[in-house]
């Protein structure tokens, strides 16, 4: 499994609304996608950040969207594209008991 790490710098009063339009958008997009697994979203309200947590069943489907697909989806979000300050990948690493 491969976690997508994504930090938004949002203010307090958009999150809802943020937030919102990104389940409506990118989150039902998402479920359309072979390999996606589920999404967690993370609120700082200390530093004003969001942080999306996107799980994937491999680096092979994560990376295999179609850039159409993601310019679509950007387009859909209007007023509500934040930028994203920050992008991390991880592997999860499975143990044998």
């Amino acid at each position: 499994m491969v976690i997508e790490w994504l930090k938004f710098q949002v203010p307090p009063e958009q999150w809802e609304l943020f937030i919102q339009k990104d389940e409506e958008v990118w989150t039902a997009g998402l479920q359309k996608i072979p390999g996606f697994v589920g999404k967690e979203v993370w609120f700082d309200p200390k530093h004003h950040e969001i942080v999306m947590v996107i799980r994937w069943q491999s680096q092979e489907q994560w990376q295999a969207i179609p850039e159409k697909t993601i310019q679509e989806l950007d387009e859909k979000m209007g007023f509500f594209k934040v930028p994203i300050l920050e992008s991390r990948s991880y592997q999860i690493r499975k143990f044998m008991h």
